[in-house]
């Protein structure tokens, strides 16, 4: 290996630490997207387009498009903030008879104390909250540097020149770590949108069939919630079934064996869009996704697998001869 090989991997070391320490995941989350997304629009386009009307067109589409899902997605917000206190007050009857007949004592009797409970811990966490929502305007304003410049990055983009010398040595090797954890994203995020629309596509057959209410909410939040690996599956189920609860114990544990039983046949699909894209075993994936979660948040849920699959191709990448095996004297 060279010294200026070396020196990419100490860099791209630095930088990953550099995300945990500054938790700055969720920087690193909308740039990849952006560049992501823009990418394989300029693939799509330079078939038909000369190249610089074809990656102007790339950028405007991707950032026209994204506006669109953040709209999308705070609608999603506002409807889960009145959605979700809806579904609890239906199920809650449900919840207080199971409670009362196996002997659970609960700190509410009715959805008023329930809601006077929240605002009391609202209320005591006030300054932690403030303090949160400080963070999260700060965090918008990151994710907004983070996408425009991964658009003037990707116009500007050119095949780089090398000189000889030690600078454009490590540059070079340095370029080529980014574009193989670019792979490995691509891959890992790929996987997990193929696992979430058809998760999605099944969970919403179900909703229709057993005429579910608020079917448009709890589609949505499958496929967006579905994104974030295994733990994004858990939340959905919670509330579907919380959902099917206001109905009758029946419609909830219908909807309970229903969601066991699509994510039973999902471990052989995940499987084999996992092992196919990034042939990485499940328990490794739980735990980068734990790890992720503890020095990340949510954003470290999702880069989790795609640095773990990241530092398995760059280990593999890398000619190493095993030692023969002297046998013990």
């Amino acid at each position: 290996m060279t010294t200026a090989a070396k020196i990419s991997y100490a860099v791209m070391a630095a930088v990953l630490l550099a995300l945990i320490v500054f938790n700055l995941g969720h920087v690193l989350l909308a740039a990849l997207f952006t560049y992501m997304f823009i990418e394989t629009a300029y693939r799509l386009l330079r078939p038909r387009l000369p190249e610089t009307a074809a990656r102007w067109t790339a950028a405007v589409t991707v950032i026209i498009a994204i506006a669109v899902v953040l709209a999308v997605f705070m609608h999603f917000v506002r409807q889960t903030l009145l959605t979700l206190p809806a579904i609890v007050e239906n199920a809650l009857p449900q919840i207080m008879n199971l409670a009362q007949k196996y002997g659970l004592d609960l700190p509410f009797s009715n959805f008023a104390d329930l809601r006077e409970l929240v605002n009391g811990k609202i209320v005591i966490h006030a300054f932690t909250i403030t303090k949160a929502s400080t963070y999260l305007t700060r965090e918008v304003f990151h994710v907004v540097i983070a996408i425009v410049a991964a658009v003037f990055f990707f116009l500007g983009g050119k095949t780089p020149e090398y000189k000889v010398n030690l600078f454009d040595a490590i540059r070079k090797e340095t370029n080529a770590r980014i574009q193989r954890f670019m792979r490995s994203f691509e891959k890992v995020l790929g996987a997990q949108i193929i696992i979430s629309t058809i998760n999605t596509a099944l969970t919403a057959l179900f909703l229709y069939a057993v005429a579910m209410p608020h079917i448009p909410f709890l589609t949505t939040m499958t496929f967006i919630i579905g994104i974030l690996p295994i733990v994004g599956n858990i939340i959905t189920n919670t509330v579907i079934v919380i959902t099917a609860l206001g109905i009758s114990l029946n419609e909830a544990l219908l909807a309970l064996a229903f969601l066991i039983f699509i994510h039973k046949m999902e471990y052989f699909l995940n499987s084999r869009i996992m092992g196919s894209n990034i042939n990485t075993p499940m328990w490794q994936m739980l735990m980068a996704i734990l790890i992720g979660n503890i020095v990340m948040g949510i954003s470290g849920i999702v880069l989790a697998p795609a640095i773990l699959h990241y530092i398995k191709s760059e280990l593999q990448a890398i000619p190493w001869t095993l030692s023969p095996h002297k046998p013990a004297q």
